[in-house]
């Protein structure tokens, strides 16, 4: 793509956008608490295995250009009323699925190969975690998902929290922060009033999962070698329900989950809040505020003197490229 030429056609669209007033359509999902949990909760306690998961940001960004080079080359129409995706390689797009979401080395065949894997895992999605008008690229892939307003798969704000399925299960965990977690999950009482939002477990495994923002982890040669990895890893273990938030990783380990005949739930970053872990994120009284609209101090309320900030062996040594540090 002539680099003047994508400027002029990135300038066009803006100007569209601007006076059409197109504002870009999310998918339908369910948008009320106790609905959501309900949902989410049916899901968790019936016989079948299940993935619930979400898209990250920078993730979509990719697969939802890989479909633009596949399916809408040259549709400069579609792009300009922002219908269609960008059909050409987005070079900062590739840059942040390195550095923000950890997948290495991010090339042009290694993005490939990653999307495509992704869109052939999206209809093993049951219920989706939904926020990015992209999503509605892949209706066919998702045509059999529930959708729900992704901050509600978060349980803090039901009273009748879908973690309470967790009572009494062995609950496998895939984060980088292994041994913050193992530590506060020992005084759970104390992280939250209501005692549904983190029960006592019947067993609690911890994947100590790769860490490979911006290339930090050296063990693996590639992300896909990581990804593996940690297949083997949850191989190696007897569970009943997984919970995970490990950045690109996390979508197909959720699927790898379920067809192990277990259940799933990528939660993403806030599945450190889950266990009484702080990040400048949700410390900022204002965060959702504008973006959703939800009331002033509706994260930063939620921690007491009992929260902690991630043990500092387990801070990525490129953490401030991640929105300055948000999870630390």
């Amino acid at each position: 793509m002539n680099k003047r030429f994508e400027i002029t056609l990135k300038g066009i669209r803006k100007i569209y956008t601007y006076f059409s007033h197109n504002d870009q359509i999310l998918p339908e999902c369910i948008k009320e608490p106790e609905k959501a949990s309900q949902v989410i909760l049916k899901l968790l306690t019936n016989e079948q295995p299940c993935m619930i998961a979400r898209f990250g940001s920078t993730e979509l960004n990719a697969i939802s250009n890989y479909k633009g080079i596949k399916e809408y080359h040259n549709d400069i129409i579609g792009f300009i009323k922002g219908s269609s995706p960008q059909w050409w390689w987005n070079s900062k797009g590739l840059e942040e699925i390195f550095s923000c979401s950890g997948f290495f080395p991010a090339t042009i065949e290694n993005v490939s190969i990653f999307a495509k894997m992704m869109i052939d895992i999206m209809p093993q999605v049951d219920i989706l975690g939904s926020w990015r008008p992209q999503e509605l690229l892949f209706q066919k892939e998702l045509r059999n998902s529930q959708f729900i307003t992704l901050r509600l798969l978060e349980p803090f704000w039901s009273k009748n929290p879908w973690t309470k399925a967790l009572a009494n299960q062995k609950v496998l965990v895939i984060h980088p922060f292994a041994e913050t977690i193992l530590n506060q999950y020992k005084k759970r009482e104390f992280l939250f009033t209501n005692p549904d939002i983190l029960p006592l477990f019947k067993e609690l495994h911890i994947i100590k999962a790769v860490q490979s923002l911006g290339g930090d982890d050296k063990r693996f040669n590639n992300w896909f070698d990581a990804l593996e990895w940690m297949k083997y890893k949850m191989n190696q273990i007897d569970y009943d329900i997984c919970l995970i938030g490990c950045g690109a990783y996390g979508f197909p380990l959720a699927a790898h989950a379920k067809k192990q005949g277990k259940k799933a739930i990528h939660l993403g970053g806030s599945l450190q809040l889950l266990f009484g872990i702080k990040g400048k994120r949700w410390e900022d009284p204002y965060y959702g505020v504008r973006e959703w609209g939800i009331p002033y101090g509706s994260y930063s309320s939620l921690m007491n003197e009992y929260w902690v900030r991630p043990d500092e062996k387990e801070r990525s040594q490129n953490a401030m490229q991640v929105e300055n540090g948000c999870y630390w």
